[in-house]
């Protein structure tokens, strides 16, 4: 089976819908579904791309050329970001205590 998930894969051969089944946030195949209202459908290439940023984020099958493509159009760092939203947030939090105490 990872021999065939591979392949479709590198054919970039796998769109697919999500939707929200029982309150639950889902990725389906696309052939092996039909379309319902509410769903959100994402091609073979948009599959892909959404593929190769979630492999870059959590590890696994390597991407160079789209992690490379990627990489052209980043202006910050996110934990960078992430810290300096962080810092924002105490900062406000502390002003709001010491107005109410």
């Amino acid at each position: 089976m990872p021999q065939l998930q591979d392949r479709m894969i590198r054919e970039k051969d796998v769109a697919i819908r999500i939707r929200t089944v029982m309150g639950t946030r889902v990725a389906m195949c696309a052939v092996e579904t039909d379309e319902e209202p509410g769903d959100t459908y994402l091609d073979d290439a948009d599959h892909y791309a959404l593929a190769a940023k979630f492999s870059r984020d959590r590890g696994g099958v390597e991407y160079p050329e789209e992690w490379a493509a990627m990489d052209t159009q980043k202006r910050r760092d996110a934990r960078d970001e992430m810290d300096k939203w962080l810092k924002e947030r105490d900062a406000e939090l502390q002003r709001v205590v010491r107005k109410g105490a």
